[in-house]
């Protein structure tokens, strides 16, 4: 059975009218501009400074009575680099990003690094509730 020949000429009409309107989103270039000026005005705003400086991580570090306590010693060997002794191995590290830029073969100390974070783990370890009660 064949369509009325009038409702086929509105049915077309009506899609080719369809085709002919633009979307009602943006077109692709127009999306890709929007994110990159986005991403531009995010990378625009200023960076927050840390916390804490490396010169705080070096001093916090170096003279804690905490890390002490659980057996890591600090041996100034000058320059920034220091000798750290903790588990019955010793460590050359850095807390200066210029001075690890120097001497790659430096386990340079701040967050990520896994001897920095196992240091810090071992200070809660020691500091949790379960063993003050020991």
């Amino acid at each position: 059975m064949s369509a009325d020949p009038e409702e086929e000429d509105v049915l077309l009409s009506e899609f080719d009218q369809a085709l002919d309107t633009p979307p009602l989103r943006p077109a692709l270039d127009e999306m890709v501009a929007m994110d990159v000026e986005a991403d531009l005005a995010e990378l625009r705003q200023p960076i927050a400074p840390p916390p804490f400086s490396t010169e705080d991580i070096e001093q916090l570090f170096t003279t804690s009575a905490l890390l002490k306590a659980c057996g890591a010693t600090f041996e100034p060997e000058g320059n920034g680099v220091w000798s750290l002794m903790y588990r019955s191995q010793t460590y050359r590290i850095t807390f200066s990003s210029t001075v690890f830029d120097e001497h790659p073969s430096l386990r340079f100390m701040t967050f990520g690094e896994p001897l920095f974070e196992a240091l810090l783990q071992a200070v809660l370890v020691q500091q949790s509730p379960s063993n003050k009660l020991l």
